[in-house]
């Protein structure tokens, strides 16, 4: 019991290597099938741009998804709050 700094510092360089190890696995963890579609930038792309969700009721809550993806060879960052436009009847 005269050593228990030992532990401690076994114990945290032990946690150190771990998380090392696994930042740098996912570092190199690309998809080596992705193909960009513009090379230099980043490039959003939209799944739909469109929903119909069809008559609906005054006041009843819908929910809809749309799927974001980086199509670029850089980091994409959406800065500030996205907008979306609501078109009624149509």
């Amino acid at each position: 019991n005269s050593f228990p700094w030992l532990w401690v510092v076994m114990g945290s360089a032990l946690v150190l290597i771990l998380g090392g190890a696994v930042f740098l696995w996912q570092a190199n963890d690309t998809d080596a099938s992705f193909t960009p579609v513009v090379e230099g930038a980043p490039r959003l792309a939209v799944d739909r741009t469109e929903v119909d969700e069809g008559d609906v009721p005054l006041n009843k809550m819908i929910r809809s998804s749309f799927t974001l993806t980086n199509v670029g060879d850089q980091p994409l960052q959406i800065m500030g709050e996205p907008e979306v436009e609501l078109v009624e009847g149509c």
